[in-house]
């Protein structure tokens, strides 16, 4: 499969890469072993009390979703992908957990004046092909927010994957390996990975990610623009500043 075979977009499930493929290419389980602390990291920037209404925006599997219900929120998780909202509410049934799950294009939050806070968490935007479309996510998630709600976006540091961008990669997987090729877009400030599946020596599967990599102050600037002010901007989930050296770039802004 390639981009110009596919006619779906990258990231929707028809693609087929955020499929059960997923946890394996990026190395990623199920129960992921850092959600608990990365939700220690939440708790103490949001500054909720419990049983606080959250929205966690491209819930992905729900790793956080489920966690932070665990600790008493009353979540919602919300993504487009089936085959993740199935998973999570799994786990969330083996956990014994009531969340709420609704599948929708992130452009598209069914809710207004509803949630103390939104997450968006693990690079879960930029993927929408245009900053036009892609700041129709900030609008629908001032629309969701109560009258000073918070919105906390964790997305990677640009400066930081410049700095240390590498063309081509090889990661392990089970009875495998994984073929990633990078190729950037330094006028569209993009770019396009290439993951060929090999098990067993055997090419078996190509998948192809374009995302768009928006630098602090592009942000900042949307969420202005779209009715926010901006409380704090972090490099990691220790609080620490953000800097060429740190992978993350996590703002915190309110709803005006």
């Amino acid at each position: 499969m390639n981009d110009k075979e596919n006619k779906y977009p990258w990231y929707s499930e028809e693609a087929g890469f955020f499929s059960e493929w997923y946890f394996g290419i990026l190395g990623i389980q199920p129960k992921d072993a850092k959600a608990p602390m990365e939700s220690n990291f939440l708790e103490k920037a949001l500054r909720l009390k419990k049983g606080s209404k959250i929205l966690d925006l491209c819930c992905g599997h729900c790793r956080i979703t489920n966690e932070l219900a665990q600790r008493g929120y009353d979540m919602t998780g919300q993504d487009i992908n089936q085959f993740f909202l199935d998973t999570a509410q799994k786990r969330a049934n083996e956990l014994n957990l009531n969340i709420s799950l609704i599948k929708s294009d992130m452009r598209e939050i069914p809710f207004e004046n509803t949630f103390d806070a939104v997450i968006n968490m693990f690079t879960s935007f930029g993927y929408l092909g245009s900053d036009t479309e892609d700041e129709k996510v900030f609008k629908a998630v001032h629309k969701s927010l109560k009258p000073k709600g918070k919105f906390l976006i964790d997305y990677v540091n640009k400066d930081f994957i410049i700095k240390y961008y590498r063309t081509e990669e090889m990661r392990d997987i089970d009875n495998g390996y994984v073929k990633i090729t990078r190729e950037y877009d330094f006028l569209k400030s993009s770019h396009i990975d290439t993951y060929d599946v090999f098990i067993d020596g055997k090419f078996v599967k190509q998948f192809i990610s374009d995302f768009r990599f928006y630098s602090v102050t592009e942000l900042i600037s949307m969420l202005i623009r779209n009715g926010f002010r901006i409380l704090n901007i972090y490099g990691g989930f220790n609080f620490e500043p953000l800097s060429f050296d740190t992978k993350n770039c996590i703002i915190l802004a309110e709803k005006i």
